[in-house]
C-alpha cells in the first residue's frame, strides 16, 4: 500500500495545475481552492495507504496546534518535546524497526515527516515571538512566523499529498508562499516538463537497477547467510557488504526522486533562479544520487542524502544546541545524530548508527580541512580517490546497523570485516588532529 501511496502522488499532483487552470488569475480563490483540495487529496491518500491509522495524523496536527494557539512564547519546546515522545511511544508499539527489516510499511514513516514539520512550524512561531529581528540568524529571519498559521492551510500543509507517505518535510513559509503567490512563485511559473522528465526517469531508473540487485544481494543472502563466515573471503565478505550498502541505496534514490517528481508536478517543486536564470526545483528535492556517490569525505555525503531532514537537524538542533558566539563541535554533533537516531526509534541498530556516524562525520570534517589546507590543487587526485573510497567503504559499512537494527547481528556484521570502517574513523580522526592545518587567525598578545 506504501507503493501505491507512492504511485498515486504525483497523480494528485497534476490536480494542482488543473486547479490553476480553473481559477486563472484570481489568487486569493486558487489559494482557498490548493488548500482544500490539498487536504481532501491528502486524508484519501493517507486512507489508502494506512487505512484507519490515518487518524493519528489529526492528533498530531490538532494538538500541536493548540500548543502554538496557547503558548506561544515556549510552543516549540513543548511540540518538540511532546511530539518526540509520540513518536517514540509509536515506533515502540508498532515495533516498526522490525516492520521495516520485514520489508513492510506503516504509517511509522509518515509520522516521522509529519513530526519534523509541525516541530519547526512550532518553533518558527515561537521564534517570531521571542527573538529580536537583530539577534536571528539568516534561517530564522526566513522562516521565522509572525502570525498563526491559518487553520486550513495548516491542515493541508502537513496532508500536501505529493510528499505525504514518504516525505520531504517542506517549510511551512514555502508552502504558504506557494499557496497564495509569494516570492519565486509571485511570477508566471516556468516549464517544468523537462524537470519532471528528469525526476521521473531519475526515479525509475533508482527502482530498476534497485529491483535487479535486491534480487541476490539480501540480508538472509549476506550477514545473515549461515556460511558468511566459513564460504567467504575478507575480501569477499567487503566487496558483499558494499554492494549491499549500494543496494539500499537505490531504494531510498527511488523513494525520495518520486516525492519530489510529483512535488515538482505540483509546481510547489520550482525554487526559484540560478545565476544564469536557469530555473531550478528543489523545494522537495532531498536526494541528490550523484552528490552522494562522488562524496570524497564523510562530512560532505550528509549535504546529498536526505537533504529536508539534514537541515532541519542543522537549523532546529544542532545550531540550537550551540551555545552563542562559539563554534560548534563534537558534542553538538553527538547531541543532534542523537536526536536523529531518537527519531528514527529506540532500537540498537539505529544508536550504534548514529552514534558512530557522529564520529565519522568529525572524521571526515577533519580530514576535509586537512585537503583544503595542506593538499596543493595539483595533488589533490591522489588523496581524493583513497579518500573516496574510504568514504564510500564507511558508508556501506555503517549502514547494515540500520539494516539488521538488532545488536547481535550488527556486532557480528561489523566484527565480520574486523571492524574496517570503525579502524578507519579512528585513523582518520587521529591524522586529522596531527596534521591539522596551523589557524590563519593572528596571535593576540
Amino acid at each position: 500500500m506504501f507503493l501505491l501511496g507512492l504511485a498515486l502522488a504525483p497523480v494528485f499532483g497534476f490536480g494542482f495545475p488543473t486547479i490553476d487552470w480553473i481559477c486563472g488569475d484570481d489568487r486569493a480563490r486558487r489559494a482557498m481552492c490548493r488548500s482544500v483540495y490539498a487536504l481532501l487529496a491528502g486524508v484519501a491518500l493517507s486512507l489508502m495507504s494506512f487505512g484507519r491509522q490515518t487518524v493519528v495524523c489529526a492528533h498530531f496536527g490538532a494538538v500541536a496546534y493548540a500548543v502554538m494557539a496557547l503558548a506561544r512564547r515556549r510552543c516549540g519546546v513543548v511540540v518538540f518535546l511532546g511530539s518526540f515522545a509520540y513518536l517514540i511511544r509509536f515506533h515502540v508499539m508498532a515495533d516498526t524497526a522490525n516492520t521495516w527489516k520485514a520489508g513492510e510499511v506503516d504509517i511509522s514513516g509518515l509520522l516521522m515527516v509529519m513530526t519534523l514539520k509541525v516541530t519547526a512550524c512550532a518553533m518558527n512561531y515561537q521564534d517570531g515571538a521571542t527573538v529580536a529581528a537583530s539577534e536571528m540568524t539568516e534561517h530564522q529571519h526566513r522562516r521565522h512566523l509572525k502570525t498563526l498559521p491559518n487553520v486550513l492551510d495548516y491542515a493541508s500543509w502537513l496532508m500536501f499529498p505529493c510528499t505525504l507517505v514518504s516525505g520531504p518535510a517542506v517549510e511551512f513559509r514555502d508552502y504558504s508562499d506557494w499557496l497564495n503567490g509569494r516570492g519565486v512563485w509571485s511570477g508566471e511559473a516556468p516549464s517544468r516538463v523537462a524537470a519532471t522528465a528528469k525526476k521521473f526517469f531519475g526515479a525509475a531508473t533508482c527502482v530498476a537497477l534497485f529491483q535487479v540487485l535486491s534480487v541476490k544481494y539480501t540480508l538472509e543472502s549476506v550477514y545473515l547467510a549461515p556460511n558468511w563466515l566459513t564460504d567467504y573471503s575478507f575480501l569477499e565478505r567487503v566487496w558483499h557488504m558494499n554492494v549491499m550498502g549500494q543496494t539500499n541505496r537505490f531504494k531510498y534514490y527511488f523513494v525520495w526522486m518520486m516525492a519530489d517528481f510529483a512535488a515538482t508536478v505540483s509546481g510547489l517543486g520550482f525554487s526559484g533562479y540560478d545565476a544564469k536564470g536557469v530555473a531550478r526545483f528543489d523545494t522537495a528535492a532531498n536526494i541528490h544520487p550523484l552528490g552522494c556517490e562522488r562524496a570524497i569525505t564523510l562530512n560532505s555525503f550528509p549535504l546529498s542524502w536526505n537533504v529536508k531532514t539534514g537541515q532541519w537537524l542543522r537549523h532546529y538542533v544542532y545550531d540550537r544546541v550551540t551555545p552563542k558566539g562559539k563554534k560548534p563541535g563534537l558534542l553538538q554533533l553527538l547531541i543532534t545524530q542523537i536526536v536523529s537516531g531518537l527519531w528514527h526509534g529506540l532500537y540498537a541498530g539505529y544508536w550504534l548508527f548514529f552514534v558512530s556516524s557522529a564520529f565519522a562525520l568529525n572524521a571526515g570534517r577533519l580530514m576535509y580541512r586537512w585537503r583544503s589546507r595542506r593538499v596543493p590543487e595539483s595533488l589533490r587526485i591522489f588523496v581524493d580517490v583513497p579518500l573516496w573510497l574510504a568514504t564510500q567503504m564507511t558508508i556501506n559499512y555503517l549502514v547494515s546497523a540500520f539494516m539488521l537494527v538488532e545488536y547481535k547481528s550488527c556486532m557480528d556484521a561489523w566484527a565480520s570485516v574486523h571492524y574496517i570502517a570503525h579502524v578507519g574513523i579512528v585513523v582518520m580522526s587521529v591524522f586529522g588532529v596531527v596534521f591539522a592545518p596551523k589557524s590563519s587567525k593572528p596571535k593576540t598578545a
